[in-house]
C-alpha cells in the first residue's frame, strides 16, 4: 500500500483525455482527518476534499478508515465497484456506523445529472487518480470482470476486515458433518490435516456480509473409500475439476483469484485472504492438473507472479514453517513435470528477484517420497 503525498506529474494531453473519459467517485461527509484509499493509494481527508476523478474503467476499491480522539484508526470498511467511462459514483458518510454507504435519496439520478452539469466547479475538490500505480493495479486486477465484481461482493456490499459471524446449530454447521463409521472417522481425520479450518467453533457469516466466492472442494472427498485418501491427498485432480466445474469458464476461476486476492491486498479481508489460500492449496498439488488444464496453469502462473510480491512480511521469509513457500514449491514441481517448465522459471526468477526466495533442487527426489528400506534380522 502506498501512502505518497508528493505531487503527480502528468502530460497535459493525457490529462485531458483522462479527464474526458475517466469516472468519478463523489464523497460527501466524510470528517476530516478519516483515512482514505482507492486501490493501491492512501490519503488522509482534508478540509475540501470531495473524492477522486480521472477513474480509469475497470474494477476498483474504495475505503475508509476512522480516526480515534487519540489518533488510533478503525479497521478498514469498502467496496467495490467497476468504474464505466465518465461514470459518476455518489457516496455518502454513515455517522453511525463510521463508513461509506449509497446515498440515501429520492432520485439519485437526478443527483448524478446535476453533479455531470456542474463538473467544472465541482473539479478543484476532486483529487486525480494518482497514475503512478495503474500499472500494478492492472497486473493484480486486469482479468477481472463486473460480472466476477457482481457474482463475489457481499450482497449488502460492504467489505469489512473481519466478517460479522453467528453462531449456527450443528445442522447448519457451514462445514463437514458427522463422523460415523471407521471410514468416516479416517476421513475426518485426513481432512483436519489439509484443512484447519475444520477446528473451528460452530459459526457462520452473518447474511449478506461475506464475499460470495466459490465453495472450495475438498482435496479428500468426504465419501472417499480408505484407499483413495492417499491418492486425493497426493494429487487432488477431482477437486480441481469439481471446482472448474464452478465456473462458466475457466477464466472465471482466474478472475476471481484476482478479486479475492486485491480484497485482501487493499481492504485486508481475512476472508479473502482464506480463500485465496485455500485455492493455492489446492492448485498446487496436482501434476494432472497441470497437464490437463495446461493454459489455466498458465495464466495461474503469471497471476502468482504479480500478487506474491505483495504478501504480508510475515508470509515472505522462506523456509519449512511458511506454508504459502511450501505450496509454491510445490506448483513448481508439478508445472515442471506437467510440461510448464517456461512458466515455472519465469515464477521462480521473478519471486527470486522481488522476495529473495530460491528453490534450490527443485527437481530433485524429495527424501520423504523415497522408499524406506528395512533390514530384517537374519534367521
Amino acid at each position: 500500500m502506498n501512502k505518497d503525498n508528493s505531487s503527480m506529474k502528468m502530460d497535459p494531453q493525457l490529462a485531458l483525455r483522462l479527464l474526458a473519459d475517466g469516472g468519478v467517485l463523489v464523497i460527501a461527509g466524510v470528517p476530516e482527518g478519516t483515512e482514505f484509499g482507492i486501490d493501491l493509494c492512501a490519503y488522509t481527508i482534508g478540509p475540501d476534499f470531495r473524492g477522486v476523478k480521472m477513474i480509469p474503467p475497470g474494477v476498483h476499491y474504495v475505503w475508509c478508515s476512522s480516526r480515534g480522539p487519540y489518533g488510533d484508526a478503525a479497521p478498514r470498511v469498502g467496496f467495490v465497484h467497476f468504474f464505466h467511462p465518465n461514470e459518476i459514483v455518489v457516496r455518502e458518510w454513515d455517522h453511525e456506523l463510521e463508513e461509506l454507504r449509497p446515498r440515501r435519496i429520492a432520485e439519485p439520478e437526478v443527483e448524478r445529472d446535476r453533479i455531470r452539469k456542474n463538473l467544472a466547479q465541482l473539479e478543484r475538490m476532486l483529487a486525480p487518480y494518482d497514475y503512478r500505480y495503474v500499472v500494478q493495479w492492472k497486473e493484480l486486477t486486469g482479468s477481472v470482470t463486473e460480472s466476477c465484481v457482481d457474482r463475489c461482493r457481499p450482497t449488502e456490499g460492504t467489505i469489512r476486515t473481519n466478517i460479522e459471524l453467528q453462531s449456527c446449530p450443528d445442522a447448519d454447521r457451514p462445514r463437514g458433518g458427522a463422523a460415523t463409521g471407521s471410514i468416516s472417522r479416517r476421513n475426518a481425520a485426513a481432512r483436519l490435516l489439509l484443512d484447519e479450518s475444520e477446528l473451528l467453533p460452530d459459526l457462520k457469516p452473518v447474511e449478506g456480509t461475506a464475499p460470495r466466492f466459490t465453495t472450495v472442494p475438498l482435496r479428500v472427498p468426504q465419501d472417499a473409500l480408505p484407499a483413495d485418501v492417499s491418492r486425493h491427498a497426493l494429487d487432488c485432480i477431482d477437486a480441481i475439476d469439481k471446482l472448474l466445474d464452478g465456473f462458466e469458464t475457466a477464466d472465471g476461476l482466474i478472475e476471481e483469484l484476482q478479486l479475492a486476492y486485491a480484497f485482501f491486498l487493499v481492504g485486508y479481508s481475512v476472508e479473502s485472504l482464506a480463500h485465496w489460500r485455500k485455492l493455492l492449496g489446492l492448485l498446487a498439488h496436482s501434476q494432472t492438473g497441470v497437464t490437463k488444464h495446461k493454459l489455466t496453469y498458465m495464466k495461474y502462473s503469471e497471476v502468482l507472479a504479480h500478487q506474491l510480491p505483495h504478501l504480508p512480511e510475515e508470509l515472505m521469509v522462506p523456509g519449512p514453517h511458511n506454508t504459502v513457500y511450501k505450496d509454491v514449491r510445490e506448483l513448481l514441481v508439478n508445472l515442471h513435470a506437467g510440461g510448464l517448465s517456461v512458466s515455472a522459471e519465469r515464477l521462480s526468477k521473478r519471486l527470486e528477484k522481488k522476495l529473495g526466495w530460491e528453490f534450490e533442487g527443485l527437481l530433485d527426489e524429495d527424501p520423504e517420497d523415497q522408499p524406506v528400506v528395512i533390514e530384517l534380522p537374519e534367521a
